[in-house]
């Protein structure tokens, strides 16, 4: 019973308390798609990973992958919309075809652990309707992405909630390397390294650091502090707070966000942990719970075999009142398993 009770215990700590899991709450992933696996490869399964293949999760469309030779689809009920993005009124045709765009790219890279593109994972809020997610999801990957050069591949998705309700959120692949009309593939010969971090930004923050670690002192923490701002992970996360909050007003909503950290904003506990599963502890902790409690009836049964056989051999009489106590204990350990258990807090949501 340890474990399911630890389980409970865990949704219920996560789930309390309506501050922690309130509307329009902030996120923003980034994060670089490679062929790399990071891992040891699995007999039998993927060798490396394709940019075709995450496009194909993502979208819920079937795309095939020229350099394996194989088909892509995966089960996405959740995707409400997608849409490539590009960076000129005068792009190709073949730019907004999924499958020929992130087979293009895939070419683009020779080396077997190559960075094929970078995706930025958004939580979108409820209060804000489909369209107005959208203009808002649009207005921001155009002004930060797009602008830049970048062709942005969309997919908003609309899972359900552990309250019932929906859990919007965006997924957006971006190209690493520009488009040049000039090369065979229609990409640059080269990846745009700004795109990761401009050489003076990473020196400014760097020396910034280095300073800090050896004095320590308040003037240099803010040197550093005001650096890292200028870093595209902090400039990419602030604009997303901005536009998002403008969106809000607009629709007439008080709900806000806020890309700061918990300490900046003044709010002193513990930051929750990031958990892309959360959805599936209810279920995990019911599936728990019923194992555990077979587990506990067959157990207590051989053991209740073997007191009854030493009952049998010693003294028939106490058999007889040893096999009546046997029927109440039971039906009372049945009756205890039947008693409604408590649900969740509805107001868990964990992606929002």
């Amino acid at each position: 019973m340890h474990t399911c009770c630890f389980f409970f215990f865990l949704f219920t700590t996560l789930a309390g308390g309506k501050d922690w899991f309130g509307l329009a709450i902030y996120h923003l992933r980034l994060k670089v798609i490679s062929r790399s696996l990071g891992r040891a490869a699995k007999e039998g399964g993927a060798t490396r990973r394709s940019a075709i293949a995450a496009a194909a999760y993502r979208s819920g469309d079937r795309l095939y992958d020229d350099s394996q030779g194989k088909w892509f689809q995966f089960d996405k009920p959740d995707v409400v919309h997608t849409e490539i993005m590009a960076p000129s009124a005068n792009a190709p045709d073949w730019l907004f075809n999924r499958q020929i765009l992130w087979n293009i790219v895939e070419r683009c890279e020779k080396r077997h652990d190559a960075q094929l593109a970078r995706e930025i994972e958004l939580t979108l809020p409820r209060e804000l309707t489909h369209e107005q997610r959208l203009d808002l999801v649009r207005a921001f990957v155009r002004d930060q992405f797009v602008g830049r050069g970048m062709v942005a591949d969309i997919a908003i998705h609309t899972p359900d909630a552990a309250d019932g309700g929906e859990q919007p959120h965006a997924h957006v692949m971006l190209t690493l390397r520009p488009l040049d009309p000039t090369m065979p593939t229609g990409f640059s010969a080269t990846k745009e390294r700004d795109w990761n971090e401009s050489e003076k930004i990473a020196r400014l923050v760097a020396e910034a650091r280095k300073r800090f670690n050896d004095t320590g002192s308040p003037e240099d923490k803010e040197a550093l502090d005001a650096a890292e701002a200028q870093r595209n992970v902090n400039v990419w996360r602030r604009a997303w707070g901005e536009a998002a909050n403008r969106a809000l007003a607009d629709a007439g909503s008080t709900a806000r966000i806020d890309h700061r950290t918990l300490e900046a904003q003044g709010i002193f506990r513990p930051p929750l942990p990031y958990l892309g599963v959360a959805r599936h502890i209810e279920q995990a902790y019911f599936y728990v719970r019923e194992r555990v409690t077979q587990w506990i009836s067959v157990k207590k049964r051989a053991a209740l075999y073997h007191e009854a056989e030493a009952y049998k051999r010693r003294d028939p009489v106490k058999l007889a009142e040893f096999v009546l106590q046997l029927g109440d204990m039971a039906e009372s350990f049945a009756a205890q398993f039947r008693k409604p258990t408590r649900s969740p807090s509805p107001e868990f949501d964990h992606e929002r």
